[in-house]
């Protein structure tokens, strides 16, 4: 069942980039949450994203943690997820080739690219629709 998502989201502030998962269902909280942080001068989205199982998923996290753990921003809330010094075209392509070498279900939908809430939501809408049928 595809229910989960791994995303890249870069900050508009600097150049480092975070990783995170998220339950397709709540997608919209997730980005609202961020939004939320910046207000009305900044429209959220998510760089690219990914979707699996979410045991795939949250397996592809941990590996890329470990991965780029001497590039994680801090230990604090908020900052284990921000990778530094990395280049986003370095970033997916590693994250590529750790999903064809996990052998998961993980899968790059269409592409997509700089995913604002309206295309979250269809992506949830599709997902969450797909699985009922």
């Amino acid at each position: 069942m595809i229910d989960y998502l791994f995303y890249i989201k870069a900050n508009p502030m600097g150049s480092s980039l975070k990783i995170g998962i998220s339950a397709i269902a709540n997608l919209n909280s997730r980005v609202g949450t961020y939004q939320n942080s910046f207000g009305p001068d900044y429209e959220e989205r998510l760089e690219i994203v990914w979707v699996g199982p979410e045991e795939d998923i949250r397996e592809l996290e941990r590996l890329l943690k470990i991965k780029y753990r001497a590039n994680i921003a801090g230990t604090k809330r908020g900052l284990t997820e921000w990778i530094k010094n990395i280049k986003f075209d370095t970033l997916v392509e590693d994250i590529e080739n750790t999903i064809k070498g996990l052998g998961v279900e993980v899968s790059h939908p269409d592409k997509h690219t700089q995913l604002f809430e309206e295309d979250l939501y269809n992506l949830k809408n599709i997902y969450l629709v797909e699985e009922k049928q």
